[in-house]
Parts: structure tokens; sequence; C-alpha cells
């Protein structure tokens, strides 16, 4: 099945987080925008939001889309944006003169690229010099302008967007790329690093950033799969959700089912419904529309709440003492509810259902994350401040 343009760019994106592990942060804060108006191939602006037409997109094989995506990232990781505006020709060289220096610049690094990409062969420039270095090149060569033709359509010209530019770009930028060094340590250093089942990160963030970010990147599985899903029969379950990590920008409402498996034992019972209005707060957005069932459980299943009422509905328990949140998982699969996402939240050794039961739309948050031995995703977080 040929996808469509909107979601090969996801899967060009997820490929070059593969392929290209140091980019892995970058490639989780893209985002996409079609404008077929006003983007006549693929920029990027400051915001690492890139803009493609989907007649450029349709030019391209998978493999070809693959190496412009890691251009995009690649001229906002040289901050191509900055050097540009601080540049001292600036004004006296056409902006296509500069975007196709800076193209020689990163383009020697990139496999796969389109056949007519500017590279520095093709000038008889040296390898590996700076967009600078090769701006002063082309003016020496006192070429005003040069054919871009050469692409033949298919490698992006012009591809630096511009607008809103601020020189808090380079602040933002800083950011990303000690985050980029500091997950290339980790490479290679748990088995499995590509494994998001069993990997577990090094660091601890506070639950509402991990919720929320789990959140997102569902929305963007259902958004990414929407025109490949069936609805054949009403109310039926959507049929394939592509395996999509990054997210998009929408135009439409989307539709969620979430439930959340509480652990109300121990320390966790006194933060419980605070954490619920910090929820209720994150998810409270016009462009979604979010089906929430919370089921509360320590050995069994206690309470059901639906949309953070926090009117409980009291479930006959076999509750003898200690943490099992399995209870929930199980009380889900009997009952055949069929949630988008599962968040199991838990502060307590607990056994896991064994074999797993749906495990595919599973994760688990847990500030014990030492001691966690089950077969789902985890994200070691901190619930409370000490």
């Amino acid at each position: 099945m040929k996808h469509s343009p909107e979601f090969r760019v996801l899967l060009a994106a997820k490929k070059v987080g593969e392929i290209f592990p140091y980019y892995f942060p970058a490639v989780t804060k893209l985002r996409f925008r079609k404008d077929n108006k006003n983007t006549p191939t693929m920029g990027i602006n400051c915001s690492l939001v890139i803009s493609y037409n989907e007649d450029f997109i349709n030019k391209l094989t998978d493999k070809e889309l693959t190496g412009v995506v890691l251009h995009e990232i690649l001229h906002y990781m040289n901050s191509h944006h900055a050097r540009y505006m601080n540049n001292s020709l600036k004004d006296a060289l056409p902006f296509e003169i500069h975007n196709i220096a800076m193209d020689i610049e990163i383009n020697e690094f990139i496999y796969d690229l389109p056949e007519g990409a500017f590279k520095a062969e093709y000038f008889n420039f040296p390898k590996r010099k700076s967009y600078e270095e090769y701006l002063l090149l082309i003016k020496k060569m006192n070429k005003q302008s040069i054919d871009i033709d050469i692409a033949q359509g298919k490698m992006p010209t012009n591809d630096l967007n511009l607008d809103g530019y601020s020189d808090d770009h380079q602040e933002v930028l800083n950011e990303l790329i000690n985050e980029c060094k500091e997950h290339k340590k980790t490479i290679g250093t748990e088995s499995g690093v590509y494994d998001i089942n069993r990997r577990i990160q090094k660091r601890k963030y506070r639950w509402e950033q991990v919720f929320q970010n789990i959140l997102t990147t569902k929305i963007t599985e259902i958004t990414a799969g929407f025109r490949y899903r069936t609805f054949e029969k009403p109310n039926r379950r959507y049929v394939h959700t592509p395996d999509i990590i990054l997210p998009v920008f929408i135009d439409r409402k989307v539709k969620i089912s979430l439930a959340i498996i509480m652990d109300i034992s121990g320390s966790m019972i006194n933060i419980t419904d605070k954490m619920y209005g910090v929820m209720k707060s994150m998810i409270d957005i016009t462009d979604m529309e979010i089906d929430i069932t919370i089921l509360e459980v320590d050995t069994d299943v206690e309470n059901e709440i639906c949309s953070f009422d926090l009117k409980r509905k009291t479930i006959n328990s076999k509750s003898g003492g200690g943490t099992d949140m399995g209870a929930g998982l199980r009380y889900i699969h009997e009952n055949k509810r069929e949630p988008d996402l599962i968040v199991v939240m838990t502060d307590s050794y607990t056994p896991w259902p064994d074999p797993p039961i749906l495990a595919n739309k599973t994760v688990v948050l847990t500030d014990n994350h030492d001691d966690y031995d089950g077969p789902y995703p985890m994200y070691p977080v901190i619930f409370d401040e000490p």
C-alpha cells in the first residue's frame, strides 16, 4: 500500500532517528506542516518545524526522503539560520547562493540524497569546508546566480524558513546539542538500545512531563494512522495504528480512549487526588476528546472513576494487603474494554500478568525502577517532592 505524503515524512524522520542515534533528540522534537502553497519543496524553521510540498514528497523514493529529512535537520543543527543572519555577505549575495553554500557543507555527510544534490565536487571545491568558506569560493567564481535546476526538482531549494527568527534560537539549539551529546553517551551501554519495551532511562523526570509525552505520542500514532483505519461497522475499533513516535500538527479533533491504573496502596494514596487534578488540566484541551477511565488498585480493583469527577464506583474487592497492578490489567482484559492507551502508575513492588496481556498498549510509570521486572515499557519518574 502506498502511504500518503504526511505519513511518509513521519516514517522518514523515524528512520533518521534509528540510523543516526546522535540526532534522535532532534528527531523527537520535529514537527511537520503541509504547505503546498508557499513551500515548493521542503524547508525548516527555527522551531524545528519542517514544511513540505506533497508533490515534492511524491517525487522521492523512501531512501531519498530519509536523506532529505536528515538534510533539513542538519541545517538546523548547524545553526544555519543564525549564521546566515550574522553573515557579512548576507545582503551582498542572493539568499539562494547562501543556501547552496550551506547545502554543500552538510550534503557531504548524507547518504542516499536525490540525484543532483549540491556537493563540493560539482564545483571542484575541497570537501569538508564550512558554509562561510564555500560562500567565499562561490563569490570568487563571480557567479551571482547558479542554475538550481541541477537538482531536477528533487532537492529542497531555499529551504531555510526565517519567519519569526529570534536570537533565542541559539540558546534553544545549544540545549538541544547538549541533549544530543548526553544521548550519545548512553548508546550501546544497554542491551537492546532500540527496544523501548526493556529500555530504562537513566534520568528521572517529573511524572507530569512523562505522562504528557506519552499521551502526545499515542495521539500522534492515532492521527498518523487516521487514513489507514477502517470503519465498516458502527463503533468498530480501529484496525491499524502505525508505529510512529513523532508529534505532528493536526487540524482535526483527536479522539482517544485512555485507561489509568492507579496504585492506591502505601504512600501513593495520599497524592492520587492531586495527581488527578494535574492530569485533568493536561488533557482538557479543545482539540482533543479523551475518554478517561481510572482504576484504583491495590491487590484488586477497588474503585472505577470516569472523567475525573472523583465519584468512585466501588468494586467488590478480593484484596488482602499488598500490591498487584496486574489486577487492573486483568479487569480491562476480562471486561473487554478497549482503550487506546493504558498507563500504570505505581511506586511499589508488584507482580505482572504472565504471560503479558495488553502489552501493545500499556506503559508503566514508577519511581521504583531499579526493581522493575515487568514486560511493559517502563519510565522512571518522580511522583512527589520528598
